[in-house]
């Protein structure tokens, strides 16, 4: 199946940083102090120039066929057979994260909004929202998040930005209190999370134009996202101290509560409400596309509106059983989890890599690059 659609390099760079804003914007600092207690600020700020050694590693990949999505990479390099191994795994990764995405969403609306609503209905509701951007396609789907980045960011910064009267610096003390090892270990899941949820950019790098300057605005992307994740998080724990921080599914949800203006700005949390609903959509939209144009590529489809029906269905049921709530996801289920992220986004990148450098050199005709 051949992806017409083709998107500029300011659309992968917004799609990158609303990708790493994502759900995180909410669940990331209860994540990361659950681990760090009130030193999860310098694990989030060590984690960004690892973070961006992984987009390098990612950008690199792709830059061995630059016309080439991970899926005919593999084939390419590793052979049909192991080629064909290594996607299935990577695809299921795919699918799982997408039902991840939507069963966090379905469960903040049910719980927070929508508390009356049946959350299968949500979640019905979600997958033909996202069914529909399926069938229009990359480039509408690229568009839409650009007309949404600027609110989503305004959104963002007004949160920070009204807290910052409620910060107190006694929150942090004592500083460095949590053993090196406890640092380094909040570092790598926020070095996972979100970082290594961006394997799926090896299925969308192939349609962006080919232009200069597409290292730099990744990168450059990734940097800011990173850095607002990490200052959140800073304004979470000065704001809320580190217990309410920890013991809070919907931090930034909780934040957004604390914000009054000579009362009469407050209550603005359907704001913050809305934005993570977007970043979130942009995410999981993302990675189904990856995952539905991959399996197309794997099977030789030559159309992959042919498996949108299957593929959804196989979607709604995955959100109702990846997990039974948000709390089960946070406390159990992402300890694991971040091994499976930083495997598809660091360990087959890699291998990918060093497998083509031995066939290189083995004079092994691979094509060009």
């Amino acid at each position: 199946m051949e992806e017409k659609g083709r998107i500029s390099i300011t659309n992968i760079a917004i799609l990158v940083f609303l990708s790493i804003i994502g759900d995180c914007v909410l669940v990331y600092p209860s994540l990361i102090t659950g681990i760090s207690k009130q030193d999860a600020w310098i694990s989030s700020f060590l984690s960004i120039p690892a973070g961006l050694a992984l987009l390098l590693l990612l950008l690199r990949v792709h830059q061995l066929y630059p016309d080439l999505t991970f899926i005919q990479l593999s084939q390419r390099i590793l052979g049909p057979w192991f080629g064909a191994l290594i996607s299935i795994w990577y695809l299921f990764h795919l699918l799982m994260n997408s039902a991840i995405y939507l069963r966090e969403a379905g469960d903040f609306m049910n719980n927070q909004t929508y508390v009356m609503t049946p959350l299968p209905v949500i979640n019905l509701l979600l997958v033909l929202v996202l069914m529909w951007g399926m069938y229009m396609g990359l480039e509408p789907i690229a568009r839409t998040a650009q007309l949404m980045f600027p609110l989503c960011l305004a959104f963002t910064l007004f949160l920070i930005l009204c807290l910052l009267p409620q910060c107190d610096s006694q929150q942090l003390k004592p500083v460095m209190e949590q053993d090196i090892p406890k640092i380094i270990e909040g570092g790598i899941f926020a070095l996972s999370y979100p970082f290594g949820e961006l394997a799926f950019l090896l299925m969308i790098f192939p349609y962006v134009n080919k232009q200069p300057g597409l290292k730099k605005s990744v990168l450059l992307s990734g940097l800011a996202a990173s850095v607002l994740l990490s200052v959140l998080l800073l304004v979470s724990l000065l704001v809320l101290g580190p217990f309410v921080t920890e013991n809070s599914v919907y931090t930034s949800y909780t934040l957004s509560k604390k914000i009054n203006i000579g009362n009469f700005l407050q209550r603005i949390e359907s704001m913050m409400s809305t934005a993570w609903i977007i970043t979130t959509f942009v995410k999981t939209i993302l990675h189904f596309y990856a995952f539905t144009l991959g399996i197309t590529q794997l099977l030789r489809l030559h159309n992959v509106r042919t498996f949108l029906g299957p593929s959804f269905m196989i979607l709604f049921g995955m959100i109702m059983v990846s997990a039974p709530n948000i709390t089960y996801y946070l406390d159990t289920i992402i300890h694991a989890w971040i091994y499976w992220d930083l495997t598809d986004s660091i360990v087959l990148p890699l291998l990918l890599l060093v497998v083509y450098k031995l066939r290189s050199k083995s004079n092994h005709s691979l094509g060009p690059g």
